[in-house]
């Protein structure tokens, strides 16, 4: 492929992938690194595979159809089980939202914004993207916003690098498989970017008519896996960074300035921007597939005025509860940290039918997946969901 074509093709897979390196995703980094230091780095690197697995059939198959996700379940099964795969990523969204704001006003204060400026400044910039009609503006306000995420996460681990030691760890006790089953929930598992790469990919890619379907499965395979191993590196550089964090508390806002000013003394800035640039992106494509999804599942169109109301009805309460919390925010991350641990549940869902969909001839022709990718793709399914019913015993 040309240079032309894959910049005609580029951003879908791309976005979708960074925005798993969320806010949730960069503390609990912190916390991980504080925790165990590089010991779980093995496992983070390790989550790029099921990772790429998952949201590269949701690209193919609307590569191949040009239809959103939520409109082929809609369409090929019923309304019914559209809402019913689509619904429960509504739920699970507003405790994204949560963590997410959470990182935006810990980020504020360290770029030395107050933090109540911060959610409202950001918040009214979501409003800003998610109102703008031509996707392709939103795409590139998107793009810009990753890329700032990777270069602030490369420039924050310089500081730190000669101080890295790098060794595996592995352990069979309650407090270790629930950080395992964290970074399941938080990387590999939000559902929402399923319907995000579809939906956009389907929306790129059907106003590119002259590459042939084989450029674009082939583009998808490689921007996803980019996208995958990108979002893990980044994760990592958070639980880089968290190492030597002692006892303080990652959520503390003076705690943590202090202590990364100690390491160099331009850190608090470069960590916020990393910070508020992780949770930004992940607020406007959570919104987004949000939306998507629930529209499409109904089968309303995607006005404003239905994207409105539905980011209302999730971020609203989102951001009363960060405010509210605006001195404790330990604890309402852990609550919804905690809660975002059934999300490899809720994935098994829509992840399920996703995997019966592209693996059906009539819908996919001769790109249909084959037993041997088949048996791969659920066995990943089943790996995640078992990891989610590990993670939620070891809360009890």
């Amino acid at each position: 492929m040309s240079r032309r074509e894959v910049a005609r093709l580029f951003g879908p897979a791309w976005i979708a992938l960074l925005a798993d390196a969320d806010a949730a995703s960069i503390i609990g980094g912190l916390i991980t690194g504080k925790q165990y230091g590089l010991g779980l780095m093995w496992f983070v690197l390790l989550l790029a595979l099921p990772l790429f697995i998952v949201q590269e059939a949701a690209g193919r198959i609307s590569a191949i159809t040009g239809k959103s996700l939520g409109e082929i379940i809609r369409t090929h099964y019923s309304k019914k089980i559209a809402i019913l795969a689509t619904f429960p990523i509504f739920s699970i969204d507003v405790f994204t939202y949560i963590s997410e704001y959470i990182g935006i006003a810990l980020g504020s204060y360290l770029i030395g914004i107050p933090p109540f400026i911060g959610l409202m400044t950001f918040f009214i910039l979501h409003l800003l993207v998610i109102m703008t009609k031509n996707y392709e503006k939103t795409e590139k306000t998107l793009l810009f916003i990753s890329f700032l995420l990777i270069l602030s996460s490369i420039v924050a681990i310089i500081p730190k690098s000669p101080q890295l030691h790098f060794s595996a760890y592995i352990s069979t006790s309650n407090n270790f498989l629930t950080y395992l089953a964290i970074n399941i929930g938080a990387v590999v598992t939000p559902p929402c970017m399923l319907i995000y790469q579809s939906s956009a990919t389907s929306l790129k890619y059907n106003r590119v008519n002259e590459i042939t379907v084989k450029d674009k499965l082939s583009w998808i395979t490689r921007e996803t896996a980019l996208g995958a191993i990108s979002t893990e590196l980044i994760i990592v550089f958070a639980e880089a960074i968290g190492t030597g964090l002692n006892s303080i508390d990652p959520t503390n806002t003076f705690q943590l300035s202090s202590v990364l000013r100690s390491i160099f003394s331009v850190l608090p800035m470069i960590f916020g921007i990393l910070i508020i640039s992780a949770g930004f992106l992940a607020l406007i494509v959570v919104s987004l597939s949000s939306a998507w999804g629930v529209l499409e599942a109904l089968g309303k169109d995607n006005h404003t005025r239905n994207l409105l109301k539905i980011y209302s009805l999730e971020s609203i309460p989102a951001i009363i509860v960060v405010y509210l919390y605006s001195y404790n925010y330990s604890e309402v991350l852990q609550f919804a940290i905690t809660l975002l641990t059934l999300a490899p549940i809720v994935f098994t869902v829509i992840a399920t039918i996703l995997g019966i969909l592209v693996s059906n001839r009539n819908i996919m022709k001769d790109h249909a997946y084959s037993r041997l990718r088949m048996s791969i793709y659920f066995l990943t399914v089943a790996l995640i969901f078992i990891g989610g019913i590990i993670g939620v015993m070891s809360l009890t």
